[in-house]
Order: C-alpha cells, then sequence, then structure tokens
C-alpha cells in the first residue's frame, strides 16, 4: 500500500499539469483570436475588405472552438473531482464501518454481562425455589410436609 499513495500521487499531479497546460492554451487561443478580431474589425481600405471578412470568420469560429473546449474541460474537471473522490468516500464508508463495528462489541459485551446476571440471578431463584416450603412435587400435590 506504500507504493501505491505515491504513484497515486503523482498521477494526480500528471493530471492536474495536464489540465493546467490544457486551460493555459485554450486561454491563449481565445485572447490571440480576440485579439485577432479586432485588428481585422478596423476598416483599411476597400480592396481587403474580403480577406478581411475571411479572417474575421476564421477567428471567430476559432474563438468559439477554444470556448467550448474550455468548456469541455470544466466538466472534464467536474466528472473528475465527482468520480475522483473515492479516496474521501472510502475514508467515510471505512469511519462508518469501524464505528458500526465499535458499537457491535459494545452491544455483544453488554449482551453477555447480561446474560451472566441473568443466569446468576436464575440460579438463585432456583435455588430458593427448590429450597421454598411453596415447591410443588412432581406429581401436582403440595410437598410442603413431605407426604
Amino acid at each position: 500500500m506504500g507504493r501505491v499513495e505515491p504513484q497515486r500521487h503523482d498521477t494526480k499531479g500528471i493530471m492536474a499539469e495536464e489540465y493546467r497546460q490544457r486551460l493555459d492554451n485554450n486561454v491563449e487561443k481565445l485572447v490571440e483570436n480576440f485579439r485577432g478580431l479586432i485588428k481585422t474589425a478596423k476598416i483599411k481600405d476597400k480592396t481587403n475588405t474580403t480577406r478581411e471578412a475571411f479572417q474575421t470568420s476564421i477567428y471567430a469560429t476559432t474563438l468559439v472552438q477554444a470556448s467550448e473546449a474550455l468548456l469541455k474541460l470544466v466538466s472534464e474537471l467536474k466528472l473528475s473531482v465527482a468520480l475522483g473522490d473515492f479516496e474521501g468516500m472510502n475514508q467515510t464508508v471505512d469511519t462508518t464501518v469501524e464505528d458500526l463495528a465499535k458499537r457491535c462489541d459494545d452491544v455483544d459485551s453488554h449482551m453477555a454481562h447480561l446474560s451472566a446476571d441473568l443466569s446468576s440471578a436464575l440460579f438463585e431463584l432456583e435455588n430458593h425455589y427448590y429450597q421454598s416450603k411453596w415447591r410443588l412435587s412432581p406429581d401436582g400435590t403440595d410437598d410442603v410436609n413431605g407426604a
């Protein structure tokens, strides 16, 4: 188990670094394409208008794609957090199991004490009964006088 923890930690670190890199790349694309949109929005002359309109369309498309990639990254992160929190859930389950096992042991010990107390009380009652003058004989007659 000692070896699994560092590997799991390294895997999480690698995944986090990959997410950070993807985030940086997508944000950089957003900024770059927004800058391109602003540059092409300036009207310089009529001959370049068609080319600039085409560039604007490309920048807008790339901007939308980068935004969609960011949304996908966010949903992956949410899913990763939701599904990857098994460690926390396992700790909660383990704690609950330990608490219930302890309660079970407590109940078992109380039952053992009660059983011992009842056993000794029953033994005393039986002794009193068999030594009592009110005891009935096996045939149902009064055994008070030995008759």
